[in-house]
């Protein structure tokens, strides 16, 4: 029997206790309706209620989120609106581009990905200004630009030039051969010297064309030398000089005793020229020698001559 009353004083006890508890959560409630202002309101309303005090807070609609008031204006906080948990997105993330907020109120998923963002667009040549671009895509790890290479033939060598092309050229081009290719551009005969004012190089198997032009018999107009005399014959290089210079008048018996007086014409010709010998002797006298041959086609036919001894 009084193991009865107990278990009955012990479940009363339990009773009010749980009572307790429930007075306990009423009171705190009570607390907190006291400063509760709104359920969602929308933030526009939140800010337009009357008589706010410090402590006091609304659930807004518009963004799930708490607002509190400071005791000077309302504070949107970080504090989501209890049982209002904000749901997963089903939409695809977005790609990388212009920055901004966004206004969504949904959590990304914890498996989420982004879209590429990568350009399908085959990357451009360089230029030679170079461009920041305006382009939001990445370019992807193996894109390849497309060689800037120039497509013409490379110029000949002239007065030189820094050039405006913006391509490169290639490892394996080639310049034309800047020689004379006109057959009839022949080079020039030497002359006055000049620079000159060709743009070509000059092969190395060129050949001058002769000094000389022998186009009739020498005559008095051909071959005039300036300040030349009668007496002077004008050698290949220009020069003047005399018969007597270069033909030996002096016997030397090392060269064979002779000395060549002259050649008669060939030919039908014939005749009988008349030829002096002086000799000088060593001791200052002069001999004459004279001589008549008489000649045919045949050669010598005759001879006649005198000799004058010398005087002492």
């Amino acid at each position: 029997m009084v193991q009865n009353i107990q278990q009955q004083i012990n479940g009363y006890c339990q009773d009010i206790g749980q009572l307790q508890a429930d007075v306990s959560v009423i009171n705190t409630e009570l607390a907190r309706q006291t400063h509760f202002r709104g359920y969602f309101t929308t933030n526009d309303e939140i800010l337009e209620l009357s008589n706010p005090a410090i402590g006091d807070y609304a659930y807004s609609a518009d963004d799930l989120l708490v607002w509190d008031y400071d005791g000077s204006q309302w504070v949107e906080t970080d504090k989501i609106v209890p049982d209002q948990m904000t749901p997963a997105s089903d939409a695809n993330p977005l790609s990388d581009g212009t920055v901004n907020a966004g206004t969504s109120a949904e959590y990304s998923r914890g498996d989420h990905i982004h879209p590429l963002n990568i350009s399908t667009s085959v990357p451009i040549s360089d230029t030679a200004d170079g461009s920041v671009g305006t382009s939001v895509n990445y370019a992807r790890s193996d894109h390849s630009h497309p060689i800037n290479m120039s497509s013409i033939t490379p110029l000949q060598d002239s007065t030189g030039s820094v050039g405006t092309a913006n391509s490169y050229a290639r490892s394996d081009h080639q310049h034309p051969i800047n020689g004379e290719t006109n057959a009839s551009n022949i080079p020039i005969v030497d002359g006055v010297g000049v620079n000159g004012t060709s743009t070509f190089y000059a092969r190395h198997d060129h050949v001058h064309p002769q000094q000389l032009t022998y186009d009739g018999n020498v005559t008095a107009t051909k071959f005039i030398k300036t300040g030349g005399t009668a007496s002077e014959v004008l050698c290949a290089n220009g020069d003047t000089t005399t018969i007597d210079s270069h033909l030996s008048r002096t016997y030397s018996s090392g060269t064979g005793g002779y000395i060549r007086l002259c050649v008669f014409p060939a030919g039908t010709s014939s005749g009988s020229p008349y030829i002096q010998f002086q000799v000088s002797c060593n001791t200052n006298a002069m001999q004459t020698i004279d001589l008549v041959p008489n000649y045919s086609v045949n050669g010598i036919s005759a001879l006649y001559g005198a000799f004058t001894a010398p005087s002492y």
